[in-house]
């Protein structure tokens, strides 16, 4: 099913952010934002993460009882101090039993933008090929994920001074095998960028599950990281080693930063030790210039 939901946006930066030639954008998967007070406090107060300038946040919930009917995103924004845009990937359907616990009536999750700078022309794409989420036997048995909807990204222009920069917050198919699905929306991505300026990030929880061994021994099986490679865009995390670059409790490099047009400066991964308890996912970081 294909849903039909207004972007949701609101303000809560100072009026005037002085232009930087250096900004630094941190890119996570919040679980839903179970924990999402804590989550912003080690933002702000991890000593080895720069305070990010643009947050790119996918599994957002929206009016769930399971995260407090809150709008995780707005709460964000607001601690932050930061300019917002939300757009919803899934209306889930009730349950009992399954990934991000019970729920009692229908909710939404999704993903947003987050910037000290403003934000414009923001549009929610949706994917022109996706998996279904919605089985009969799901809805019967109330378990596993039965939900409205599909695999998005939510795409807004970042005026910084002059400049501007078009940031995509993505969240790729999941599911090791449908690496078919990920190629083409990374694909699809890719070609709406070609309508942007030049400096432009994509980021978020990719699912690329292949793309590890693809560092390890320098291969090419991982469909959608090819397909931004194609395209132009580089790995913000590419000059650390494979080893370090984990992103979940299962071992894999799923969450990314790629740019065009725009210079890595530098980059990291939370710690798990300080991040590993928040979500299922650790926070992802990279300094670039815009220059």
């Amino acid at each position: 099913m294909i849903l039909d939901c207004a972007v949701e946006g609101a303000s809560f930066a100072p009026v005037e952010v002085p232009p930087k030639d250096e900004l630094v954008v941190l890119a996570y998967n919040i679980e839903r934002g179970f924990r999402w007070r804590q989550q912003v406090a080690a933002v702000r107060d991890d000593p080895a993460l720069p305070l990010p300038d643009i947050v790119l946040l996918s599994e957002a919930d929206r009016g769930c009882r399971r995260t407090g009917y809150e709008s995780v995103a707005r709460e964000w924004a607001r601690a932050l101090e930061m300019n917002y845009v939300f757009g919803v990937e899934f209306i889930e359907l009730p349950r009992c039993l399954g990934p991000g616990g019970r729920v009692d009536v229908p909710c939404e999750h999704g993903n947003a933008v987050l910037s000290r700078y403003p934000l414009n022309n923001a549009r929610l794409i949706r994917h022109t090929l996706n998996r279904g989420w919605n089985s009969r036997w799901q809805r019967l048995l109330r378990i596993g994920e039965p939900r409205l909807g599909g695999r998005m990204a939510l795409a807004v222009d970042v005026t910084v001074g002059v400049r501007t920069l078009r940031a995509y917050s993505a969240h790729l198919e999941s599911k090791r095998e449908n690496q078919k699905y990920r190629e083409a929306q990374a694909e699809e991505l890719a070609a709406d960028a070609l309508g942007a300026g030049p400096k432009v990030i994509i980021g978020g929880d990719l699912n690329t599950g292949a793309y590890l061994d693809d560092l390890l021994y320098g291969g090419t099986s991982d469909g959608a990281t090819q397909a931004l490679i194609a395209g132009g865009y580089a790995d913000a995390h590419a000059g650390l080693l494979p080893a370090d670059r984990n992103t979940t409790r299962s071992g894999v490099v799923i969450d990314l930063i790629f740019g065009r047009g725009v210079a890595f400066t530098g980059a990291g991964i939370g710690d798990p030790a300080r991040w590993g308890e928040l979500s299922n996912h650790l926070p992802v970081w990279a300094k670039l210039r815009l220059d």
